[in-house]
């Protein structure tokens, strides 16, 4: 698997003493961006959505709160562990 694109991930962590959140954006990260089967599609959503989308890490990310695809920031439905390799399930806008 050819990993040309690039997207940034969005973290959130908390302050212990005020309980404030801070966000931190990640340099870009290689990954493949590909579509959902429906079958895929029915299991995380629970309804058929066409546009979602799925992208392949190339490396396990430790915690994604949000991905910067396109200068927009989307919440993942699901984060799976495949291999070596991390996958966020997103909703295309």
């Amino acid at each position: 698997m050819r990993y040309n694109d690039r997207v940034k991930i969005v973290t959130t962590t908390e302050d212990d003493d005020w309980g404030d959140t801070t966000s931190a954006t990640s340099d870009w990260l290689a990954c493949r961006i590909t579509g959902l089967s429906t079958q895929m599609n029915m299991n995380v959503f629970g309804k058929y959505t066409s546009n979602a989308l799925a992208v392949h890490f190339k490396n396990k990310v430790s915690k994604v709160d949000y991905v910067l695809l396109d200068d927009v920031k989307r919440k993942p439905q699901a984060v799976l562990q495949a291999r070596k390799n991390t996958v966020v399930i997103v909703e295309a806008v």
